[in-house]
């Protein structure tokens, strides 16, 4: 059994850098060879309810999920804070795919557990893992309300999405600009780690932080792939161990 899983790569547009990214790992021979597939949040830069033009504006991506999923694979799609309310999409996405190959497709709201060998292994966005940040804590409080899932697939233009995508991406870029402190960062993410994890759990797979890590605590580990366009990582789990990889080639920092 071998798990490979990315997240963050915020991809706006399907000739962009951050989707030549989704191909690198993709195409990765330890991809390839994979069991199981996580795509941890925020692989969209905007990407929220059941509007069908999803399925032809990503449908490479949707294609790629398929033939995994046909092979026999299990792919999960961890839900974000820029994708979200995405059960119905996937359920249309996969409509005409084999029942076997649907049942394969698994859409995560929450944090799921699954072993991978002896290994117990905590795999989503992560995005609660930063426990300082109130502000943040209560806006993803409000946005996975389920009355808000109703208004996302069945009242919110398509447009006025990617207007509101494209205005809130350029703030949250031009913030991270000027305030981004990774070693800060990552030290809140750690703490937030530690308090959470349950007893249990060996391994715990987050992203969200943008900020690479690859962290042992009270015989636990916890990995992060940064901003893959950036730090060019995946995570892989399998007989070998858990340990961030390269997309492209490169030695792992």
């Amino acid at each position: 059994m071998r798990l490979v899983t990315i997240s963050d790569i915020h991809i706006r547009s399907i000739n962009d850098d951050g989707y030549q990214c989704l191909q690198h790992f993709f195409d990765h021979p330890l991809t390839q060879s994979a069991t199981h597939i996580g795509l941890l949040g925020d692989i969209f830069d905007l990407m929220a309810g059941h509007h069908s033009a999803y399925l032809k504006r990503w449908k490479p991506f949707f294609d790629r999920i398929q033939s995994f999923c046909e092979q026999g694979r299990t792919v999960y799609l961890a839900e974000g804070n820029h994708d979200m309310h995405l059960t119905r999409l996937c359920k249309q996405a996969a409509k005409k795919w084999s029942k076997e190959a649907a049942e394969r497709f698994i859409v995560l709201p929450h944090d799921l557990i699954i072993m991978v060998g002896d290994k117990c292994v905590q795999l989503g966005h992560g995005d609660e893992y930063n426990r300082e940040d109130i502000t943040y804590l209560k806006y993803k409080a409000f946005i996975k309300q389920p009355w808000l899932s109703i208004i996302a697939n069945y009242f919110m233009p398509l447009a006025f999405l990617d207007y509101a995508g494209e205005k809130a991406s350029k703030k949250s870029r031009a913030y991270g600009v000027k305030r981004f402190n990774e070693e800060n960062i990552r030290e809140k993410f750690r703490i937030g780690v530690k308090q959470m994890t349950p007893p249990h759990v060996d391994i715990v797979l987050g992203g969200h932080s943008h900020v690479l890590d690859s962290w042992e605590f009270n015989e636990k580990l916890y990995l992060n792939n940064g901003f893959p366009p950036k730090s060019d990582k995946f995570i892989v789990v399998d007989d070998s161990g858990a340990r961030l990889e390269s997309l492209t080639g490169n030695k792992v920092k």
